[in-house]
């Protein structure tokens, strides 16, 4: 049976895409939603917010998605307008000694955004929460019947994993398995662009070309 920290990975067993990835992605949400609460105002989580420039692209926007949901943006407008000032402060030095000089300064580099950090490490630890999990007889039927790991984590699980250890040979012949099926779509799906075979009914082909990004990357 899985346990607390596997059960969110088995559960996504029955959704569509990586299991991994979606256990990930509800981690994110619940640690931005954290952050919007009551983490933007702990020291520690607003000097690595500031000294990052911010979040990156992806979790500025998910930051934003969350306070269109509750209806306010203070909470932006609390920790971005203080980089907005600690920016200005800084870029107002720059201009004072850059005038009557030639020589070219250049913007300073930023640290990795503090939620991507977080979540190297959240990911790091599902991938082990993954191998434990499917070493159950049950929870490795169910991880066959689903639409499997992506790429990236189905290669972090390899190579965690020793090679006298009976799920490296089973993640591999399962990967192979799933791509052969996937060659074959794609392949029916080019064939069936032919319009000597536009008469032919589509089936499961015609998603092929998205599943193939689904099945590298995992989803979105």
């Amino acid at each position: 049976m899985p346990d607390i920290f596997s059960y969110d990975i088995v559960v996504a067993l029955d959704r569509p895409g990586c299991p991994i990835c979606h256990a990930v992605e509800a981690d994110e949400s619940r640690w931005i939603a954290s952050f919007w609460r009551e983490g933007k105002d702990g020291p520690e989580s607003r000097t690595m917010f500031l000294a990052a420039g911010g979040f990156c692209r992806r979790h500025a926007w998910l930051l934003h998605r969350i306070s269109v949901v509750e209806g306010t943006g203070a909470p932006i407008a609390d920790v971005y307008g203080a980089l907005v000032e600690r920016d200005l402060h800084w870029l107002g030095r720059i201009k004072s000694r850059s005038r009557g000089r030639g020589a070219k300064r250049t913007v300073r580099p930023r640290e990795p955004c503090p939620a991507c950090v977080a979540f190297a490490e959240a990911d790091y630890r599902k991938v082990a929460f993954f191998i434990e999990a499917i070493s159950e007889d049950a929870v490795r039927r169910r991880y066959v019947a689903s639409d499997g790991v992506c790429f990236e984590h189905f290669a972090q699980a390899v190579n965690r994993l020793d090679d006298d250890d009976a799920m490296r040979p089973f993640l591999i012949e399962d990967w192979h398995r799933r791509l052969r099926v996937l060659a074959e779509l794609l392949a029916e799906y080019q064939s069936k662009r032919d319009y000597r075979r536009s008469h032919e009914p589509r089936g499961d082909e015609q998603r092929s070309w998205t599943d193939v990004i689904r099945r590298y990357v995992g989803d979105q």
